[in-house]
């Protein structure tokens, strides 16, 4: 299937495969459970600045939500499994059959390559992590380490000890899963006992079959996937760009190509992408501003994002101050079909402010003192469970503050 689509159908279909138009969550909880089937992949992040990275992409889409609630239940009700989908992710557990097929291909190529490293130096260690695991699972590196087991000194990438090394790599072949967290410690246990078992006891894919299936679940997930460039978004699949694998899945109707107009270069999009286009079409653009993850499926594509959004973003977290030209952990802000800011903000949870440390608006984007960014802000505070806001300084030298249910606007 071909379709050809101006830049406007092109954002509105995005907007609307991503959860961010035409979609109505229910608050909280419930919330949290139907987005993250729509989603079809959380991607993770360790960094608590203003919660994590997964706990903004639900908050841009659900009401009503905090940091550190969505991993929690995906967990606590088996909605999902952690492993490599883009990269780290919380993935439905419907997926799992499929991903077997890359954990007993050894999964990551480098903790295939820790496992070798560490059974020539720490031979023993792997068996003897799952076999603590079995008698007394779930584990995390802490009671690893205070039982003394296997706790020599393992250098890879970094530093650690063989049994952490044991760790990961029994998870990425998936004998062992995440069972939970705790203050975002992973706690492992056998598999078989943390993951249902209609989906442990299905046949894997195939090579062949998971690289198909994968792709497309892809494509679902970013909505609209470069065919060129993005090389981050091919994440696991590739190999799928060589040969002719994507034109026998367009000309079998399994996928859509889609040529947007000004763009060189085509997409793929799911095989539904004309009727979803249709529903979009019908549905009107809220007015809410919201505040996206600079992980939200949105922006995983940065060259999409600059030639389709005209946004340039680049998460400047792991970029030294002086080479930083936004700020430390910036996050886009989205308002209808177009970005019109982003800004740079903290979290003290100690005074219970959010500290906004900059604020850019694009050239025809929406100012501080806007009312969709006022109140996006009063509701991005609600998410943080804060009492106030903190401004960056005005032209005057001082610094303003916004407590909730005040005007709206920085005072």
């Amino acid at each position: 299937m071909h379709l050809r689509w101006s830049r406007s159908q092109a954002r509105l279909f995005q907007l609307y495969a991503v959860g961010l138009h035409a979609r109505s969550y229910p608050k909280g909880r419930p919330g949290i459970r139907r987005c993250f089937a729509d989603l079809d992949a959380l991607q993770l992040d360790t960094l608590p600045i203003l919660g994590r990275s997964h706990d903004l992409v639900i908050q841009a889409r659900v009401d009503g939500t905090h940091p550190d609630q969505a991993l929690d239940l995906i967990h606590q009700e088996r909605l999902g499994f952690e492993y490599w989908d883009k990269a780290l992710c919380a993935v439905p557990v419907r997926h799992f059959p499929a991903s077997r097929a890359f954990m007993q291909a050894e999964g990551s190529q480098w903790e295939s390559h820790r496992a070798k490293h560490l059974a020539k130096h720490f031979p023993g260690a792997i068996e003897e992590v799952y076999q603590a695991l079995q008698a007394r699972g779930p584990l995390s590196s802490h009671e690893l380490k205070g039982s003394k087991i296997a706790q020599g000194e393992h250098r890879a990438w970094k530093s650690t000890t063989a049994a952490n090394s044991a760790l990961e790599v029994l998870w990425n072949r998936g004998h062992i899963s995440v069972s939970h967290r705790v203050s975002f410690r992973r706690y492992f246990d056998l598999t078989e006992r943390v993951l249902p078992p209609d989906q442990v006891e299905t046949a894997p894919h195939t090579w062949e079959e998971f690289q198909t299936y994968w792709l497309k679940k892809r494509v679902q997930n970013a909505g609209l996937l470069s065919l060129s460039g993005d090389s981050e978004s091919w994440a696991l699949v590739r190999d799928m760009r060589r040969g002719k694998s994507i034109e026998t899945l367009v000309e079998r109707d399994e996928l859509a190509q889609v040529e947007v107009k000004g763009i060189k270069s085509p997409f793929l999009a799911p095989a539904n992408a004309a009727a979803s286009l249709a529903r979009a079409e019908q549905a009107a653009l809220s007015k809410k501003a919201r505040f996206l993850s600079p992980l939200d499926p949105l922006v995983w594509g940065r060259n999409t994002l600059q030639k389709l959004w005209d946004f340039q973003y680049v998460w400047e977290v792991y970029k030294p101050l002086e080479q930083r030209r936004w700020g430390y952990y910036v996050l886009p802000v989205l308002c209808q079909d177009r970005f019109v800011a982003r800004f740079d903000g903290k979290y003290d949870r100690r005074e219970g402010a959010l500290h906004v440390l900059s604020y850019h608006p694009e050239s025809d984007g929406f100012s501080l003192d806007h009312a969709a960014i006022s109140s996006a802000f009063e509701r991005f505070l609600g998410y943080l469970g804060g009492e106030r806001i903190v401004y960056p300084k005005t032209r005057k030298g001082r610094r303003s503050a916004l407590t909730p249910g005040g005007s709206g606007r920085p005072r």
